[in-house]
């Protein structure tokens, strides 16, 4: 009887991911972001962070590569290069540092969702120097490349540096994707594939299928949807999946 509700609990958690890999896909391609916030904290509660951390930095490196492939090269190639060397930079100091427990990598993913999950304060009127511009999105980079090898849940804080430098929606999401490669890519290769016999392996090219037809998906949809909404959604599902990770720390 255990071992049915086992099973039957590994295949509900399979086919949630594999749902929330197209979902979280379609999102990204959509507005620049969301797989890590929709997909992750599931990976996290179902393979634990030492396999959910490389299966989901793999599942982005994919998205990124193919929105950048497909997405034209329209893109301010001068913020570009300020951000992906700041998150070449994050992710090295990351990987100097004393590796991180589960339950400490679970806490700060979950600090990340929350981050996501409060309303962004008004822009200011002004919009800052050039100098101050680049500050901020070299900074924010930085961190996003820590948070990226550390969780593979890199949030919100370069897009809004972005968004603080007087960028556009569309900027910013044409921008994200082939910076997202440099610090996925970078973070992957530090962090390596899971160990063979894992059960994150056996189930990274079923994610990866899923993954790529909501990528398709997302193209279809970015005309169509309203990136507003999609924030608020986002979210209610960051909120959500910070609960559910400070839960399963509970004693």
């Amino acid at each position: 009887m255990l071992t049915a509700l086992a099973f039957s609990s590994l295949n509900l958690a399979w086919l949630g991911c594999l749902l929330l890999a197209l979902a979280g896909a379609a999102v990204q391609v959509a507005v620049g972001a969301g797989l890590s916030v929709v997909c992750g904290p599931l990976l996290m509660l179902w393979l634990g962070p030492a396999a959910g951390v490389p299966i989901l930095l793999c599942l982005n490196l994919l998205v990124s590569v193919v929105a950048t492939g497909l997405g034209g090269l329209r893109l301010r190639w001068g913020d570009v290069a300020l951000a992906s060397g700041a998150i070449l930079a994050g992710c090295l100091a990351a990987s100097l540092l004393p590796d991180l427990s589960p339950p400490v990598l679970k806490g700060m993913t979950a600090c990340v969702l929350v981050a996501i999950a409060l309303p962004r304060p008004p822009a200011r009127a002004a919009p800052p120097s050039a100098g101050s511009a680049r500050a901020g999105v070299g900074l924010a980079a930085l961190a996003t490349g820590a948070l990226t090898v550390w969780t593979a849940t890199p949030g919100p804080i370069t897009p809004v540096a972005l968004a603080r430098a007087g960028r556009t929606g569309a900027e910013i999401r044409r921008a994200m994707q082939p910076i997202s490669i440099v610090g996925f890519g970078a973070a992957l290769a530090w962090v390596g594939l899971p160990a063979a016999g894992t059960p994150g392996l056996a189930v990274l090219a079923t994610l990866a299928a899923a993954t790529l037809l909501g990528t398709g998906l997302g193209f279809r949809l970015r005309t169509r949807l309203d990136p507003a909404r999609v924030v608020v959604l986002i979210r209610i599902v960051a909120g959500v999946a910070a609960l559910l990770l400070v839960v399963s720390l509970l004693p």
